[in-house]
């Protein structure tokens, strides 16, 4: 399969204190990838540094079988959706559905263009089964309704690698669930790969093909229905954790209790 992401040798930060070192990592077409890790372990920052927000200090970030650089980063970084962290704050002003996805094209194009920006738009907001919300107002919707929206926006543009921030903190139970569905759909039907940052393995182990565990390196990549050491979570999270097994794929930690 293609590759459509490769890291080598990534680190980003100073050399005597890295915020991320020695990541690699390779991506195939149509791959959905979790990857966890504690606060402060430098997964927004690897989902900045792939998105182009930021640059590696040492190592290579290929997209689609190029070396990303300034001579090709605007046009590899179009065929890049990034849904980033949020907080779930809604806009002052009064603002559609389907404006809130145009703000996903490129040179911000507008819907009432018509042509290929609305059709794009129509498309954007089906593949997230929003489109009978287009005309509707951004600010009146559920919390769910909203990042599907904000979903379609990093859609519209018909990316090869989706990135995600965090898209559940904003959720309750269910509706994360129906987000993590629906994001397992989308990678299936359009081949799309997808990178989701997350903080609960258990959530989402059922749906990624596989799960990065992440404390300023790579500390573990297990594919789909594989265990995960406990020496792998110690490693990240300390030894004074508790680990509490779902399944036989499912892990969780818990703080645990410091003893003399």
């Amino acid at each position: 399969m293609t590759a459509v992401l490769r890291l080598t040798n990534i680190r980003f930060g100073p050399v005597s204190k890295p915020f991320l070192e020695n990541i690699n990592l390779t991506l195939e077409a149509g791959h959905f990838l979790g990857i966890v890790g504690p606060n402060g372990a430098g997964k927004s920052t690897l989902i900045n540094l792939v998105a182009g927000l930021i640059q590696a200090d040492e190592g290579e970030v290929e997209l689609l079988d190029e070396r990303l650089n300034r001579s090709n980063r605007r046009r590899l970084l179009q065929q890049v959706g990034f849904l980033h962290q949020l907080h779930d704050h809604q806009p002052r002003l009064p603002m559609r559905v389907r404006d809130v996805v145009a703000m996903g094209l490129p040179g911000y194009a507008k819907p009432w263009q018509g042509g290929i920006s609305a059709s794009a738009i129509s498309e954007a907001l089906s593949l997230v089964d929003m489109e009978q919300l287009s005309g509707s107002d951004f600010r009146q919707l559920s919390g769910g309704q909203r990042q599907r929206v904000r979903l379609a926006r990093a859609l519209v543009r018909k990316p090869k690698l989706l990135l995600l921030d965090e898209p559940s903190a904003a959720l309750d139970t269910v509706r994360q669930e129906k987000l993590f569905q629906l994001l397992r759909k989308l990678c299936d039907d359009t081949g799309m790969s997808t990178i989701m940052v997350e903080h609960d393995i258990a959530a989402i182990s059922s749906h990624v093909d596989s799960v990065a565990c992440l404390n300023r390196q790579i500390h573990h990549h297990a594919m789909h229905g594989e265990n995960i050491p406990e020496s792998v979570w110690r490693d990240m999270y300390g030894d004074h954790i508790q680990i509490v097994a779902h399944d036989a794929s499912c892990i969780g930690c818990a703080p645990g209790h410091h003893h003399d």
